[in-house]
């Protein structure tokens, strides 16, 4: 299903992005200080093109239609788990912005247990979605579902001014650029 390629392309891009984080969290340790005009950049990608962009594409746009198609309450439920890790998600990205801005008056290894959590919710959800959320999915929609579903999520990408590929692609470049200036 091609909804289901665009989703799994946003995952990958958001991947790199955590990874990028993954490894900003190492700098921290290692060196027990914290670039945050980096960090910023990286809070900037995840609050609105993660949190917002991507989770909203899924929530609003996918699961209804995995609701409105779901034939068993078992089918239901585990469509319904998407909104769990979300929320899960999103507290932990809450907790990241508030370490982040405490990290400027004290130590800024405070916030990387906080980070890591978020990063393992990030890569667990994805493997979760890959495993259980795409095939279940692929066994309830049909073609046209996935016609409509693409047009939503383009009418998505033209509210957000961009695609959640095309925003971390930019963080990406801007991350590299500055890592060759250093």
């Amino acid at each position: 299903m091609r909804v289901l390629n665009v989703l799994a392309r946003e995952h990958q891009a958001i991947a790199r992005v955590v990874d990028r984080l993954d490894g900003e969290l190492d700098s921290v340790t290692r060196r027990g200080t914290l670039d945050t005009e980096v960090f910023e950049r990286l809070l900037e990608f995840l609050e609105p093109a993660v949190d917002g962009h991507h989770q909203e594409s899924q929530e609003r746009v996918l699961l209804p239609r995995l609701l409105a198609r779901a034939t068993c309450a078992e089918d239901a439920d585990r469509a319904r788990m998407l909104l769990h890790d979300h929320a899960a998600q999103r507290t932990f990205l809450a907790l990241l912005r508030d370490n982040f801005e405490g990290a400027g008056y004290g130590d800024p290894t405070c916030l990387v247990p906080v980070a890591r959590q978020y990063v393992r919710l990030q890569r667990e959800h994805t493997r979760w979605e890959r495993r259980l959320l795409f095939p279940l999915a692929r066994r309830m929609l049909g073609r046209t579902d996935d016609l409509e579903l693409l047009v939503e999520l383009r009418r998505l990408d033209q509210a957000w001014g961009a695609t959640v590929i095309a925003t971390a692609s930019e963080l990406e470049d801007w991350l590299d650029q500055r890592r060759v200036a250093a």
